[in-house]
């Protein structure tokens, strides 16, 4: 992950990835992360000067970089919550935290952190460590 993104812009990424009834507009994204229309026009024109999303007749949806992004982010989450779920903490409580670092972490110290606990599959909920 490059780490030139916040933690608001984190829950766009994640909140748009997730959406299941398609299309998807800026009124929905300032619903999905309950903030101000003016506040997800801000974020929606500084994610798409990333490259992260683009807006095509006002739908809303992550770039190929942005599934990219998406898949480091998660990577991260699901890494971390197995490191703190092994070291004691419960699972619903490290998923809780770690949303609060995951998008800073580098890829490549993820992947280290991968090999070091043994490359698990699966997350402590089940999910896969790589989606």
């Amino acid at each position: 992950m490059e780490g030139n993104i916040t933690k608001k812009e984190r829950d766009c990424i994640i909140a748009l990835h997730d959406h299941i009834s398609l299309p998807v507009r800026l009124f929905n994204i300032a619903e999905m992360l309950n903030i101000k229309a003016p506040t997800a026009h801000e974020l929606v024109n500084r994610l798409i000067s990333k490259g992260v999303i683009e807006k095509n007749n006002g739908v809303i949806s992550l770039t190929e970089y942005g599934n990219k992004v998406y898949g480091d982010i998660i990577t991260a989450h699901r890494t971390m919550e197995i490191i703190f779920t092994k070291s004691g903490v419960n699972s619903d409580e490290a998923c809780s935290e770690i949303g609060k670092i995951d998008y800073l972490m580098d890829e490549k110290s993820i992947e280290k952190l991968l090999l070091n606990i043994g490359n698990p599959e699966k997350c402590p909920h089940g999910k896969p460590v790589k989606p």
